[in-house]
Order: C-alpha cells, then structure tokens, then sequence
C-alpha cells in the first residue's frame, strides 16, 4: 500500500513538471504581429509650413515611395504597429539647432486604422526617435 501511494505522488509530481515543461515549451506559433499594411508619412516645417518630407510606403509586399521599405515594414513590425513605440536611433547625434516639425503618419496597419502626429523640436530629432520610418 505504502509503494502504491509514493508511486502515484511521483506520479503526478511528474505530471505537474511536464504538464508546466510542455506549456512552457518554445513551439512554432505563427506570428500574431501583423506586418502588413499601408503608411502614408508626411513631415512639415513650421516655419513656413513647407513640406520637409512625404513618402509612402507598404508592406507585405514592400514597396512605395520610401528609401526603405523592409526596415520600415520591419521596424513597424517591431514596434507592433504603433509609431510612439519605434526603436529609432538613439545614438543619432543631432546638433543643438531649433526648426520645428511635425510630423504625421496615416494609413492602415493589418487591418487597424494608423492616425498618428506629433511634433519634434529639429528633423534630425524626428529621425533620432522614427528611423527608419521617418
């Protein structure tokens, strides 16, 4: 009786541990960060309200308007779609100069609809925070 009842407490000891291994277990799941989608970008001055930049670009096939379509899709991929949280370069040097931009970006991002502007005290700031979107 005692064998029997330390057998089914290593028993389900042993089931407990895989059960957790097995959920844990790193398995092939397809993606759920969408990366297809359609970004329209524009960049102003607001010093006489000239456009500084105006590109476009798609994804899932890349393409469009844009120096670089793969690292935008792939850092908008990264960033789950949501501008705010883009990478950028930090290490981007910028000199300490003040020529105001805004910036905004619309389109689609796998399905949801991207609306997004704000703005940034020089260009090479907007860079510094965006690339390689902006």
């Amino acid at each position: 009786m005692r064998t029997t009842l330390r057998r089914l407490t290593l028993a389900a000891a042993v089931s407990a541990v895989m059960a957790g291994t097995l959920a844990a277990a790193p398995f092939a799941v397809p993606s759920a960060t969408p990366t297809s989608g359609f970004i329209q970008l524009y960049v102003v001055r607001e010093a006489d309200d000239s456009a500084a930049e105006d590109q476009s670009f798609t994804c899932a096939p890349n393409g469009g308007h844009h120096p670089d379509p793969g690292g935008a899709c792939a850092a908008m991929a990264a960033a789950g779609g949501d501008l705010d949280r883009l990478a950028g370069d930090p290490g981007l040097v910028c000199p300490d100069l003040v020529d105001p931009v805004t910036a905004t970006a619309y389109g689609n991002w796998g399905g949801q609809e991207i609306t997004w502007q704000k703005k940034y005290t020089s260009l090479c700031l907007l860079h510094r925070a965006a690339t390689p979107v902006f």
